[in-house]
């Protein structure tokens, strides 16, 4: 039995087992036996693991092949069949599936022995790129929150427990909450949420009284937003609640930044790896040497990159194990990772790698002294604006900004004239833009793809010298 496995509490097993279900219909039903099963694995070797991974990838092969119109077209144009898979390796033998395949076969992706009304809609996620639309079957969604709630469990959190999120994404914030909402989330749920599209010192010191009265035992954030609130925490001199674990997710968590979290905090930080694309794809357990990538979720494989910067850089190609409403065979997702040398002290048989690179944003520092997360613009820029295919945002001076933009092809002059009203609701005069047409925004050298770069430096540090104006 695994650390993780110890901690849980008669309160997380009440609500796993009781409260959720109840509160959520559906989605939790059954949680309890899939949790189980999931965690049965974990003491599998990582040859046993291997082993129920290559069955559930011929599982998935064979059933979109019989049912999914593109994936019948395709491996018979390469004249390759199921049969013809004997092997990890023999995956290669079927092409890559992009985003621009998505989007160009969408209504041949999804399979045949689903209603299409049954599929629930989702998207692609990113940085650069204008998401895609995406299908889901129901019950993948139960087994990705199970996955998600094991790799939760490995940084001691569990359902019921009392979570307070700092979170850039608006799409997973309510338009107009209610009171009823609210009362849910806060007292039923035992969580609450707040936005880091702007982080000044009046905004954090309200985090910081919230902190103080929530009391929660987890923070979960984007690792940036978090990593300027722990700043602001050592630096305004009060006194702030400490929490048994923090879980970072959404972009890459620098070694600096783990390192100004776990002093501040006093706590293990956690990184996970989740994507819009797959859900929850891997997460760090309590060994802290990379990312175990949960093998009941998907196959990643590894494809070197020539001429990176960094030694051993290999770009992802992932396969959804779970969703058989759309199967995502080989699908490039733009991120890459350093592979691990080392098995893991924990002794899971799970794949691991040793860090996700690829994903990254800077900070923008406004003339006020304010911050604004780059990951913060990256589901408040591209999502509103389908005409541009990709954009990237380049801050020179604290006022002067600069757009770089791909057209799609029903592009129009009204796509950048909503992108900047989009941007001026988190950037105010006297901010100023100009705007540049380009036909790709390439990863750099460094395997990354860069969405927001600065070129402000300390800007962060501009928070802790404003700390004084809150009293």
């Amino acid at each position: 039995m695994h650390d993780g496995e110890r901690r849980a509490s008669l309160w997380g097993k009440v609500y796993v087992g009781l409260v959720n279900p109840i509160l959520n219909g559906d989605a939790y039903r059954g949680l309890h036996h899939r949790l189980r099963e999931l965690r049965l694995e974990e003491d599998l070797s990582g040859e046993k693991v291997r082993e129920k991974q290559w069955q559930r990838l011929r599982n998935l092969l064979e059933h979109a092949y019989d049912s999914t119109p593109y994936y019948r077209r395709r491996l018979e144009e390469f004249g390759v069949k199921p049969s013809d898979v004997q092997s990890f390796d023999d995956l290669r033998k079927i092409p890559i599936l992009s985003r621009e395949d998505i989007r160009e076969n969408f209504e041949e992706l999804w399979s045949r022995r689903y209603a299409r009304e049954s599929l629930r809609s989702a998207a692609t996620g990113g940085t650069t790129d204008t998401p895609v639309p995406l299908l889901r079957s129901a019950d993948c969604l139960k087994d990705k929150l199970a996955i998600q709630t094991q790799l939760d469990s490995w940084a001691n959190m569990w359902p019921g427990d009392k979570i307070f999120s700092l979170w850039g994404a608006q799409q997973d914030f309510p338009a107009n909450p209610t009171f009823r909402w609210r009362f849910y989330s806060r007292y039923l749920m035992r969580r609450v949420t707040v936005p880091t599209s702007l982080l000044k010192s009046e905004i954090l010191e309200s985090y910081r009284v919230l902190l103080n009265e929530f009391r929660p035992k987890i923070i979960y954030a984007y690792p940036t937003p978090l990593a300027l609130f722990c700043e602001y925490l050592q630096d305004c001199g009060r006194s702030f609640h400490r929490p048994v674990s923090a879980i970072c997710t959404a972009e890459p968590l620098l070694a600096q930044q783990r390192e100004v979290i776990e002093n501040t905090l006093g706590c293990q930080v956690f990184e996970h790896y989740g994507t819009r694309d797959f859900g929850m794809v891997g997460g760090e357990c309590e060994g802290h040497q990379g990312m175990h990538l949960h093998p009941s979720g998907v196959y990643v494989e590894f494809a070197p990159i020539q001429g990176a910067e960094i030694d051993g850089l290999h770009e992802m190609l992932v396969t959804d194990l779970l969703n058989y409403g759309m199967p995502l065979i080989r699908y490039k997702i733009n991120d890459c990772a350093i592979l691990a040398t080392e098995p893991c002290k924990c002794g899971r048989g799970f794949p691991m790698v040793k860090k996700i690179v690829g994903r990254t944003t800077d900070n923008f520092y406004l003339p006020d002294g304010s911050v604004v997360p780059g990951v913060a613009l990256t589901n408040r820029v591209i999502q509103v604006c389908p005409g541009l295919r990709k954009v990237q945002v380049i801050q020179h001076t604290t006022s002067d900004f600069h757009i770089r933009y791909v057209p799609g092809p029903d592009f129009s002059k009204s796509d950048l004239e909503l992108l900047a009203k989009k941007l001026r609701v988190f950037f105010p005069d006297p901010v100023q833009w100009s705007f540049e047409e380009v036909t790709q925004i390439e990863r750099e050298r460094s395997g990354k793809t860069r969405f927001c770069i600065s070129y402000v430096q300390n800007g962060s540090k501009q928070l802790a010298n404003r700390s004084e104006l809150v009293q």
